[in-house]
């Protein structure tokens, strides 16, 4: 039996990481611009109202920074946008405080850690900044968590032939689960999909799922050692063999995505 392709096009892009603060910044990385000498701070989103801004944590600010500039390189309304937000791990500080508190002897927890320390944290923060009625998923597949959501995505976006943001995002590991996974740089990816019918210019992106013993990610073109670490630590930062490939005129990539299986990706602009 033949795979079913999903089909979709990619409207509208936005990233962020330690040494590029805009999807322009990064491709200019991916095709061989030298590196910024001075690394940036975390990310001050001017979506979310300053008060609840000085409280969210870093995971949060990069999610939502990423996600208004890919709505803004689509031009589109934010909160018409189903969405989907995923992390390798999540807010591993907060996990990490919430554990060392509970397993002291004065158990009382911060009610705003507490609060932010939910998986979905950073997709309620869009949304109600955005005033988003809309669906909203959060998913953590780990090392997998990119070629998941991508699939997730697009099967929404094809079944219910609306419009999608996909924002991939995750902050530097607590030092306890560095043995686990030792990134230590941030990184955040957003893109705004429409179905393959809208009336629209934009990459032509088509996922199909096939049977294969086993799948690597693909290598990275770009020669820059700061990405080459990047990509092969951060698990959002999976998606950077995507990004890659949409700035080429054909491409196909294929992303590991459960035993057994494999997520391929044509790119075509």
């Amino acid at each position: 039996m033949q795979a079913k392709e999903l089909k979709c096009k990619v409207a509208g892009v936005g990233a962020w990481g330690s040494y590029f603060e805009n999807w322009l910044a990064l491709r200019a990385l991916l095709d061989g611009a030298p590196l910024p000498e001075d690394k940036l701070k975390g990310p001050k989103p001017g979506i979310i109202p300053a008060n609840e801004r000085r409280r969210a944590p870093l995971p949060v600010r990069l999610a939502v920074e990423s996600s208004w500039q890919a709505t803004q390189d689509a031009d589109v309304e934010p909160n018409t946008l189903t969405c989907v937000f995923v992390s390798g791990l999540g807010d591993t500080d907060l996990t990490d405080y919430m554990c060392k508190t509970l397993a002291s002897e004065h158990k009382e927890l911060s009610p705003t850690k507490f609060h932010n320390s939910v998986h979905n944290a950073p997709a309620g923060y869009w949304t109600i900044s955005t005033g988003t009625m809309s669906a909203a998923n959060s998913v953590a597949g780990y090392q997998e968590s990119v070629s998941l959501t991508l699939l997730e995505a697009m099967i929404q976006c094809e079944t219910e032939q609306k419009p999608m943001l996909l924002t991939f995002y995750d902050a530097p590991v607590a030092e306890i689960l560095q043995p686990v996974l030792p990134n230590q740089e941030t990184f955040a990816f957003s893109l705004v999909v429409f179905p393959e019918s809208a009336e629209m210019n934009g990459t032509l992106l088509t996922a199909k799922v096939e049977q294969r013993e086993q799948t690597n990610w693909p290598v990275l073109n770009s020669s820059c050692d700061y990405l080459g670490k990047l990509y092969a630590e951060n698990p959002a930062a999976k998606v950077l063999c995507l990004a890659e490939s949409l700035s080429l005129p054909e491409s196909e990539i294929a992303m590991p995505l459960s035993v057994g299986t494999a997520l391929i990706l044509s790119c075509e602009n």
